[in-house]
């Protein structure tokens, strides 16, 4: 026995180790010297000034010699703008821009309304300083609830297909929709951002990425919806490559909101994920991963080590039926098998703390593909109930405890479990 204990331990050793090792810093943006200053282009930040055109005008002439545009200390109000490549817009500490909150004056494209700030298809783009870009989403909130909106709601930062993407120190607030949705990038590096709206505010997920090669660190995240959710929903090539690959999380502190999420959307493949020391101190989930026949693809090669979860409702939420599971096992029926259906495998939990939790731990899959290969290692749980672990193989504790308030400790169904005292 204490043979397979320090296998199964050099194993998983490894496999972080190995995690760590791809987690360098991916590759900087290349910015040239040049600087270009708003208010010299006529931007006035004295909150009532709508500076559209001026900050633009600044980003343009970035664009085109490449440079540093810079939002020096004020209220500059502003409808949506677009970074080219080349360019950093550096926030300076007191500097706030904010989204007009007048709903009619903003452009809709694609039955939508027009980000913030959009980036696509472009190299070299960073985003930093100590300053705040501010959605002042109440306005859309109460109206999206009304449903006295026709299109869809704008976010702070839509970047697609972007390489060399780095945002540092900006703090993001109150978005209508989404704060940060990067989609198809490469070589991203967030680092030292804040993130933040009202724990009641409608679909303002912190960051939404699809991306390879990224690493996100020292972030403190609150917010309505998924602190980060990792979406990856369709491929539009033959090859096996994933979608997302290579994303390291670390660091980085997560208060309400929804968690560290996975899918719904997962066609286009995930593979290699670590998140390590982190903090959970009140989101509804923790390490959650979620899709559904449709929408489902490869999920593979997951290291979650060295995280504290505190009253968290789901601190383990692993689920291949999305937005819900059926009322039980026994249920649902096997389908055939085809691209979209949910695959999750490879899953290492190493060295958790969860105290008040909810739902210890839930782990359900589809019988026609079941859940394959977690490892639960130094893993110490409190909860109010206990575990579900459903259409499951070759699930493995080590050194872990489960302790609950309420009901059995641990329900299976068509699930290999061991190791568990």
């Amino acid at each position: 026995m204490k043979i397979i204990i320090s296998t199964v331990c050099s194993v998983l050793l490894a496999m972080i180790l190995a995690s760590e090792a791809g987690a360098q810093k991916p590759a900087s943006p290349e910015i040239p010297g040049n600087t270009f200053i708003v208010t010299d282009f006529g931007a006035k930040g004295d909150g009532a000034t709508i500076n559209t055109s001026a900050i633009q005008e600044a980003l343009d002439k970035a664009a085109t010699a490449g440079g540093k545009v810079i939002i020096p200390k004020g209220n500059f109000l502003t409808g949506p703008l677009v970074i080219r490549s080349h360019t950093n817009l550096e926030l300076q500490k007191g500097a706030f821009l904010k989204l007009r909150n007048e709903i009619d004056s903003i452009p809709v494209e694609k039955e939508r309304y027009r980000n913030l700030i959009s980036i696509n298809k472009a190299s070299d783009i960073k985003i930093s300083g100590e300053g705040t870009i501010d959605g002042q989403g109440q306005i859309w909130w109460d109206k999206f609830t009304a449903k006295e909106l026709i299109y869809r709601r704008p976010q702070l930062l839509f970047a697609e297909r972007v390489e060399r993407l780095e945002l540092e120190g900006i703090t993001f607030l109150n978005p209508p929709n989404t704060h940060v949705s990067l989609k198809n990038c490469k070589e991203v590096y967030i680092h030292h951002i804040s993130i933040e709206a009202p724990e009641k505010s409608r679909n303002t997920d912190g960051l939404n990425i699809s991306v390879k090669n990224c690493l996100i660190e020292d972030c403190s995240i609150r917010t309505g919806d998924d602190n980060i959710a990792i979406n990856f929903g369709s491929r539009n090539n033959t090859t096996d490559e994933p979608e997302c690959e290579n994303i390291t999380i670390r660091n980085c502190t997560f208060g309400y909101g929804h968690g560290l999420s996975i899918g719904s959307y997962t066609a286009g493949g995930l593979r290699n994920l670590t998140v390590r020391n982190c903090t959970f101190e009140g989101t509804t989930s923790g390490i959650r991963i979620k899709t559904a026949r449709g929408r489902g693809g490869l999920v593979e090669n997951l290291t979650y080590a060295d995280l504290k979860m505190n009253h968290v409702k789901w601190p383990v939420f692993i689920s291949a039926y999305y937005p819900k599971e059926p009322i039980s096992p026994e249920a649902d029926s096997a389908q055939p098998i085809d691209k979209t259906t949910p695959v999750y495998r490879n899953i290492s939990l190493a060295n958790i703390t969860i105290q008040n939790g909810g739902d210890a731990v839930k782990i359900w899959g589809i019988p026609e593909s079941p859940i394959t290969g977690i490892r639960f290692v130094n893993v110490k749980i409190d909860a109010k109930k206990g575990m579900q672990i459903y259409h499951a193989k070759e699930v493995r504790f080590e050194r872990s405890s489960i302790r609950v308030a309420e009901g059995e400790r641990l329900k299976t169904y068509n699930a290999t479990v061991t190791g568990l005292e």
